[in-house]
């Protein structure tokens, strides 16, 4: 055999590169195998504490079904009794059993219209307090500071109309601020606010027109 035959010629025991691919893969694997056993204990304990938190997210998603379901036949159940005194006790167990529940914010603002002023104001206080929807509190803010101003009680009606509320209820706040204010040309300013606001009572709108119009002619 000549000599350029012999070099190239394969010589046996040397790794090619399809051997070197599948060491690779096997060092790859070992390491993960390797890893793997390392870390079974923490591997296995996060599983568990997995399992557990999906199982327990389930049960309190249950648990805020049945809430619900209790709150609002509860209350039905009080919308459907005629006794006064009964009614207002099953209101106050819907608040009282489940405060975080819409049904708690319905039963606050039933109670609030009571011919009682002082059942009245001790719920809408209730719901200015609470943590229900701000439409809720923002409403139940100025129909407590409304009262207030009827009570001839202007500062506490104003520090509750001093709060901002929602953009639907800018004009009665600034109407109620209005009627509060002893100056003339801060009357004008808040009658003018409110004016500009966005407007859902037409009879409002007409009869802040009509007093601005008056305060403009007497000066």
């Amino acid at each position: 055999m000549s000599d350029k035959k012999q070099e190239n010629a394969p010589v046996e025991g040397i790794v090619d590169g399809t051997d070197f691919v599948e060491l690779k893969r096997d060092m790859q694997s070992a390491k993960l195998i390797a890893w793997l056993q390392y870390n079974q204990q923490q591997l296995i304990a996060a599983a568990v504490v997995l399992v557990l938190a999906l199982v327990g997210n389930g049960l309190w998603q249950e648990q805020q079904r049945n809430q619900k379901e209790a709150a609002a036949l509860m209350y039905i159940k009080a919308m459907n009794t005629n006794d006064e005194a009964e009614q207002t006790a099953m209101f106050d167990s819907v608040i009282k059993e489940y405060p975080d529940s819409g049904y708690a914010a319905l039963a606050q603002l039933k109670k609030s219209s009571s011919t009682d002023i002082e059942a009245r104001k001790a719920a809408l206080q209730s719901l200015v307090d609470s943590k229900g929807a701000p439409e809720f509190v923002w409403q139940a803010r100025l129909e407590l500071a409304e009262l207030y101003a009827e009570e001839g009680d202007a500062e506490k009606a104003k520090e509750l109309a001093q709060e901002n509320v929602g953009k639907h209820y800018q004009q009665a706040r600034y109407a109620l601020l209005a009627k509060l204010a002893t100056d003339a040309s801060e009357k004008e300013t808040l009658i003018q606010k409110a004016l500009d606001a966005e407007s859902h009572d037409n009879d409002l709108k007409a009869s802040l027109e009509a007093e601005l119009a008056l305060l403009q002619a007497s000066k």
